[in-house]
């Protein structure tokens, strides 16, 4: 429970703030606040159709919000037991010498990156030193297309000229001239990057941060413009900044132009946590009991139908973006002890979850006044909680409803942490019956 407390003590305050914000009114002000809509307020008629839509809308955001919060505590709960796992099974390492006991094992290992060789990019006449990888980026200034929703619910088409990094075919009668773009992007890796003794492998040199520009020269034009040519149309090659302008009107800009920028990432400080092949890295592939479950997200598309399993088409989108934890093959450039690291991984998975379990709290809110607003009388048929919410009308009533929402979403995550990790699920659901009751003690004592 502590632990439970300590991993979870923003949504903690988030729910104790919720449930305070009612009390900020005293009774006797709520009390007159009711009674004065019971007088005043007639039962709203809602026309068949309007009562339709709320009905509608109300279900999917439902969905949404329940397909949201389980894909992503299930994707939560496995991924933090496999993070504490590796943890256990990482061992640390000395990087200027390889450890032959330790391969084909989960490593944790640091030091200064560096390199004798070269990145070369002939057409551009860059070469460049103590780098790890070097990022072509190309641009052409086209016209693009833009889909916008109006508040009537018809779409507008908006067409205007902006730089893209990719290209636009259908533009209506404007037009787009592939044939010039003759520069491609281009990532280059540099092959022989040690870290001491330890040879960097190519998965995680593109995982590298190409976070430093090269600004051009007349030189890099020079050479762009022997290499390429004066075909096409461009006439000019033009170096401002970190961008080189091919253009085919000097001085100024015309539709199709291209503009080239490179960034690359420098040797320094590193740290990895992956698995040891021989004197590299390969990607550590996580095996547990849990592996069952996750192939059968990857074979998703293999079901057979079922309304458990299609009730609605965002089941298998959010599986598919809140995959868990399934490879370590991780680089940092700066020196990291190996708590650090996995530190640094669970406290981005947990900011991650806390964020989606928030977005899912708002959505399963406005689901619930949607799917009993309209007829309030059938609210009030429920035990308990029906007369209170029946006799809440406008922001109040939305305010009530997000405010029992709240045990839903905390009972709905420990039952997903149920099945994964018992005592956090025993936790969540100790923790749901707790707000429940402050709540239906709230809502006796205004009864």
């Amino acid at each position: 429970m502590r632990r439970f407390i300590q991993s979870n003590h923003i949504l903690i305050e988030l729910i104790l703030l919720s449930i305070l914000i009612p009390s900020c009114y005293s009774s006797n002000n709520l009390r007159r606040h009711i009674e004065w809509h019971q007088i005043e307020h007639q039962s709203t008629s809602f026309s068949q159709v309007e009562n339709t839509i709320c009905y509608i809308f109300g279900f999917i955001s439902m969905i949404l919000a329940l397909s949201i919060l389980w894909h992503n505590e299930r994707r939560n709960a496995i991924t933090e037991y496999r993070l504490e796992e590796a943890k256990k099974l990482c061992t640390s390492v000395n990087s200027l010498e390889v450890n032959p006991n330790t391969n084909n094992q989960l490593i944790h290992t640091n030091g200064l990156s560096q390199t004798s060789d070269l990145i070369v990019d002939a057409a551009f006449g860059l070469t460049l030193k103590d780098c790890v990888k070097l990022v072509r980026t190309v641009e052409m200034y086209l016209w693009v297309v833009i889909e916008s929703q109006n508040d009537d619910g018809s779409t507008s088409v908006s067409v205007f000229q902006e730089w893209s990094t990719d290209f636009c075919e259908n533009c209506g009668t404007c037009k787009n001239d592939k044939t010039k773009w003759i520069v491609e992007k281009e990532t280059q890796i540099n092959q022989n990057v040690r870290i001491g003794a330890y040879l960097m492998s190519k998965s995680l040199a593109l995982q590298t941060n190409a976070n430093q520009s090269i600004i051009m020269t007349n030189n890099n034009a020079q050479a762009a413009a022997y290499f390429y040519g004066y075909s096409k149309g461009f006439e000019n090659f033009e170096p401002n900044g970190k961008y080189l302008y091919f253009q085919q009107n000097k001085g100024t800009l015309t539709m199709n132009d291209l503009r080239v920028s490179f960034d690359y990432s420098k040797t320094g400080p590193t740290t990895v946590v992956s698995q040891q092949y021989n004197d590299s890295f390969t990607s550590f592939v996580v095996h547990d009991k849990f592996d069952e479950t996750v192939a059968r997200d990857i074979n998703f598309d293999q079901m057979q139908f079922s309304f458990v399993n299609c009730c609605c088409c965002c089941c298998k989108f959010f599986r598919a973006i809140d995959q868990p934890l399934t490879e370590i093959d991780w680089i940092f450039d700066s020196i990291m002890t190996q708590n650090q690291v996995f530190k640094k991984k669970i406290n981005y998975d947990a900011c991650v979850a806390l964020i989606k379990r928030i977005l899912a709290y708002l959505i399963m809110g406005i689901a619930f006044s949607l799917l009993f607003y309209p007829n309030s009388w059938v609210v009030s048929l429920s035990p308990l909680v029906g007369y209170f919410l029946a006799s809440l009308t406008g922001y109040v009533y939305i305010l009530a409803s997000f405010i029992i929402t709240i045990p839903i979403n905390v009972l709905i995550i420990g039952c997903v942490w149920l099945r994964y990790q018992p005592k956090q699920g025993i936790a969540f659901i100790v923790f749901s019956a707790l707000i429940g009751v402050a709540i239906s003690y709230y809502i006796l004592s205004y009864s």
